[in-house]
């Protein structure tokens, strides 16, 4: 933590002067520095930039944004923390990250759950989610305020062919360190090891695990399809990501610099989609070219293996409240 604080102080970024209350526009410097782990030629990260170029010129220079991608403050979790402590205003990233809070949020792309990225971001909006998001200020003092820029369906990537649930049986796969992915692959029948995303290629290369999941532009531009070369496209989730945001320093902004805030993000949302519905194929296409084999499985029979089984089992565990699954269950629906 200590290094990471040191980090952000060589590099010349002061504190977030703090307005008053959220209530009215603050004429003070707003300073939003913003943690990020995508590699910078990710689609997210080049949205990050946009977004920085739009609300400080849109604000006059009143807000400026720092942007640090490619895990430069640690992990997801670490920043986190770093979002939770103050140190860091902000941090953009999957919403689903909120489960080492709360085991709920991981709704959000449970895999095999949400089916769209539109049905992603219904659950993200949900009144159900926003409960949780008031408790997690209440008690943690973060939230998530924006929810969007929904990255391209995760997919496998493993060292040897995988076209039926056998041929996944006892597959070491790297997954995030988080209930929802750890469970779902175990109902796959696969053996799910928690890797840190930066250790992930280092750690295919010397056969620590045979393969990865992740949407086609990381497992490309992290080079992870160097140390596996057969994707499998499963569809299995739609990562929904969103600021999450020191709760104290949120509450302070005035109410235009937060609609400033949110309406840029929603605008570079617009941008962003479609931008990246031009990129799941060009990705498959390069590593086709640099000797990945694509197989293609039965999507049914893999999300019956998880669907609605591993969701129920989970709130019989008390990951969640009671009926938090029924909530989320009768929203995709309807």
């Amino acid at each position: 933590m200590k290094k990471v604080v040191l980090i952000i102080m060589a590099m010349g970024i002061g504190f977030s002067l703090y307005g008053g209350g959220g209530q009215e526009t603050s004429t003070e410097q707003i300073v939003m520095r913003v943690g990020d782990i995508e590699n910078v030629a990710n689609l997210g990260a080049i949205a990050l930039d946009r977004y920085k170029d739009i609300i400080e010129e849109r604000s006059g220079g009143a807000i400026t944004v720092k942007a640090f991608h490619a895990s430069q403050l640690g992990s997801a979790n670490k920043q986190l923390e770093l979002v939770k402590s103050g140190t860091l205003e902000a941090f953009r990233g999957s919403i689903s990250w909120l489960a080492q809070f709360d085991t709920g949020f991981s709704l959000t792309d449970f895999p095999f759950t949400c089916g769209s990225p539109e049905e992603a971001k219904l659950v993200a909006n949900s009144t159900s989610l926003q409960r949780l998001n008031d408790a997690l200020a209440q008690k943690h003092g973060i939230r998530y305020i924006t929810a969007g820029w929904t990255r391209l369906p995760r997919q496998l990537l493993v060292s040897r062919p995988v076209e039926t649930l056998e041929d996944l049986y006892q597959v070491k796969l790297r997954v995030p360190e988080c209930y929802s992915y750890i469970e779902s692959f175990k109902a796959l029948g696969a053996a799910p090891t928690p890797v840190s995303f930066n250790e992930t290629y280092l750690a295919m290369k010397q056969g620590v695990v045979a393969g990865a999941e992740n949407h086609v532009e990381s497992l490309y531009n992290m080079k992870w399809h160097e140390a596996a070369k057969h994707l499998v496209i499963t569809d299995h989730s739609y990562d929904i990501t969103g600021f999450i945001v020191n709760d104290a320093w949120w509450q302070a902004l005035g109410a235009e610099q937060q609609a400033m805030v949110t309406d840029t993000f929603d605008e570079v949302d617009i941008w962003y989609r479609a931008e990246n519905a031009q990129l799941q194929q060009k990705y498959i296409d390069l590593m086709v070219a640099e000797g990945v084999t694509v197989h293609t499985i039965d999507k049914d029979q893999f999300r019956a293996a998880v669907y609605p089984a591993t969701m129920i089992r989970a709130e019989q565990d008390g990951e969640w409240d009671p009926g938090l699954w029924a909530e989320i269950e009768a929203l995709l629906q309807n």
